[in-house]
């Protein structure tokens, strides 16, 4: 029987490794998992999924767990991972290019986020910084760029926000372009405050699924448009980008 069970992800001791590995959309947690050995769905509640595998080569057991969008579904996804023992989170995910030169098929890791949103709040002031782990992220953009072409492999600030459809009239993304943010998602920020507040470490690496200058994910034709989630490139990105995340992961815990 399952002890300290976590209200919303349902996970309870013994069931979340010290390694964990988040990302928005569920269904891709399967599709994270898959490319493992030894996968175990752990959980599966209130749209919150978690499975269990291990990196193929390194044999490290991961938690990979999908938050779903945003940060105030993220925060109760990594506060429950947390408090059965994650120490090291990995946002593997999608954004949209800002910067002109950050293209669908893209990747960025951020090094720090602009904190766009106010679920972080509930960790400390707006003054302070959201920042990546440093040894994390850097390997993580080292290992993008063994599996991408460089020009494909981009890091930088990153604006995290909780509002997906702004008011046209109050959209700082000329500002945001002007000084030279690379893209724009919705959890970062929250994931690096947390972790440097909680004495774990984070990082990030995102998939571009289109940028907002002219080539921004919107509404489709019909099901059969290639955009977005379908663009054959986004996938690709997400596939090499799941392949760098399992390297590092290996890389760093040898090391430890």
């Amino acid at each position: 029987m399952k002890r300290r069970v976590q209200p919303h992800l349902r996970v309870g001791e013994g069931d979340v490794e010290e390694v964990a590995i988040i990302t928005g959309n569920p269904d891709r947690v399967p599709v994270i998992a898959k490319r493992m050995r030894d996968v175990e769905e752990v959980a599966r509640y209130r749209g919150f999924v978690t499975y269990r595998a291990y990196t193929p080569q390194g044999g490290v057991p991961v938690t990979i767990s999908g938050t779903g969008i945003g940060t105030p579904s993220t925060h109760i996804c990594i506060e429950e991972l947390v408090r059965l023992g994650a120490k090291v989170i990995i946002r593997l995910g999608s954004c949209g290019g800002i910067d002109p030169s950050v293209r669908t098929g893209h990747v960025v890791v951020p090094t720090g986020c602009i904190r766009d949103e106010r679920t972080s709040l509930n960790y400390a002031p707006v003054e302070y910084p959201a920042v990546a782990s440093v040894r994390w992220s850097s390997e993580l953009y080292s290992a993008a760029l063994k599996v991408l072409p460089h020009e494909r492999v981009h890091r930088g600030i990153c604006w995290t926000s909780d509002v997906y459809y702004t008011n046209p009239d109050l959209d700082p993304l000329d500002m945001w372009t002007r000084i030279g943010v690379k893209c724009v998602e919705m959890e970062s920020s929250l994931l690096f405050v947390f972790a440097s507040t909680h004495g774990i470490e984070a990082a990030s690496i995102l998939a571009v699924d289109g940028n907002l200058h002219g080539e921004q994910k919107g509404e489709q034709e019909d099901e059969s448009e290639q955009t977005g989630e379908q663009h054959p490139l986004l996938k690709d990105a997400v596939s090499r980008i799941i392949v760098a995340t399992i390297e590092t992961i290996d890389k760093i815990v040898a090391s430890m």
